[in-house]
């Protein structure tokens, strides 16, 4: 039998003290799962657009490929970009062809607006590398919101032509291998993406550059975390996590400004998608482990308003183990954390959860302690909803155990809150009293 340890509810109207019979019995119960299903939607939603996107004519000549002089420009530089006045001239005119083709397609003229997108990015790379990478990743953005694969893959070509050029810079040049990483994102091609980024950490050590060396691994992370691709995004986000700490040791916390220190909603974020990652991969050890850690945090961070829904998540896992006792005991910490910083949903959320927990291994009597206490909590917030739904598993628990009067009680009560709810499962609760009273009375 599961251990209760005792509850407490203090508030200036009453105070209620839950103690069990429970406490003697102690041993692990069998195995007990409950699966849990994640989506990750950003990934989700990625599948489906690229599923919708036109199928590209391989024969299509890429316009980006054009050596045909345009008038913008009808004697482009042998040094490859233009300068001085001639420069702030160009980039002005290219401004006001993306804005023409904007207007062209709202105006569903798509075809001539992507003509003149191709038009502006054959001359933005007269302005320089990074003019164009920012305009390739601009016009690539537009193009796959609006289905034009063939235009994605004229800008991934381009991308491939510009990238040895860039990665073979001497010195290395960070700032366009990140742009270029940032643009291959975009268009989705992950591989050559990833593989920039690894450039980007290995000169970044190098040159003991920590701010960089963290965001290019946090973009390899949410790269690979929107592919689906759990093991390599934990790889990345544990190296990001190691790299933060490392940080903070080597530098002084009173410097602020310096972006190598990593702030508290950093670290916060690396623990959190790191469970999430966890638990969605089904390695659930390692995911408690990170809430764990997050947990520590949050406790000397004083940011405690956290713990007791990260308490609940711990205490579902352990579930999911089959780690009973465990579940019962995070759900009970989280139950008196919430309570004692009056978060009561959390608190109500923390004993539906432990009372399901009992009525698993049919522990019925101590799951109705449980919903008397949670009944308490709703009462407080004027949950009224959540105490009819508490109501509606009273009424069953004590169908179960044969105490027809107090299940007809618990379903007049959630039938008189259903009514206040506008009539919300007003007729379920009136068939679960009409069916309980033919009992009752046959």
């Amino acid at each position: 039998m599961l251990k209760i340890t005792n509850l407490f509810l203090t508030s200036s109207f009453f105070y209620v003290y839950l103690s069990t019979y429970c406490l003697a019995k102690t041993p692990e119960f069998s195995k007990y799962t409950v699966r849990k299903t994640g989506i990750n939607i950003i990934s989700q939603r990625q599948t489906e657009a690229e599923s919708e996107l036109e199928s590209p004519n391989q024969f299509s000549p890429n316009p980006l490929e054009s050596t045909e002089t345009d008038p913008l420009l009808p004697n482009p530089p042998s040094t490859g970009t233009v300068t001085g006045e001639k420069r702030e001239q160009l980039s002005q005119e290219l401004d006001l062809l993306n804005a023409e083709a904007a207007a062209l397609l709202a105006a569903g003229e798509t075809t001539k607006a992507f003509d003149t997108w191709n038009r502006e990015l054959r001359l933005r790379r007269y302005l320089g590398t990074a003019e164009e990478l920012a305009a390739l990743e601009r016009v690539a953005e537009i193009a796959w919101n609006n289905s034009q694969r063939l235009q994605v893959q004229w800008i991934t070509k381009r991308l491939e032509t510009l990238q040895p050029e860039i990665q073979e810079q001497e010195p290395v040049n960070l700032e366009l291998l990140q742009a270029l990483g940032s643009a291959y994102t975009t268009v989705r091609t992950r591989d050559s993406a990833v593989t920039v980024y690894q450039q980007v950490i290995v000169e970044a050590r190098k040159r003991e550059d920590v701010a960089t060396l963290k965001q290019a691994l946090t973009n390899i992370g949410e790269i690979y975390l929107n592919w689906l691709d759990y093991a390599q995004a934990a790889i990345a986000y544990e190296e990001l996590l190691e790299v933060q700490q490392q940080a903070n040791l080597d530098t002084s916390q009173t410097e602020t400004t310096n972006p190598s220190v990593t702030t508290a909603s950093e670290k916060a974020d690396t623990l959190r998608q790191l469970a999430f990652i966890y638990n969605q991969s089904g390695k659930t050890l390692q995911a408690i482990t990170a809430k764990e850690r997050l947990v520590d945090f949050y406790e000397g961070q004083q940011i405690i308003t956290e713990i007791p829904d990260l308490k609940i998540s711990i205490a579902s896992d352990y579930e999911e183990l089959g780690k009973l006792n465990l579940a019962s005991q995070y759900y009970q910490e989280a139950y008196s954390i919430a309570q004692s910083i009056q978060r009561f949903l959390s608190a109500s959320d923390a004993l539906e959860n432990l009372a399901g927990l009992y009525l698993s291994q049919d522990e019925k009597e101590a799951a109705i302690e449980i919903y008397k206490v949670q009944l308490l909590i709703d009462q407080q917030f004027f949950n009224v909803y959540g105490m009819m739904e508490t109501y509606d598993q009273m009424g069953q628990v004590y169908s179960q155990l044969n105490s027809y009067p107090l299940a007809l009680s618990s379903f007049q009560k959630g039938l008189e809150l259903a009514r206040q709810l506008g009539g919300y499962r007003e007729s379920y609760f009136q068939q679960k009293l009409d069916k309980l009273n033919r009992r009752v009375n046959d």
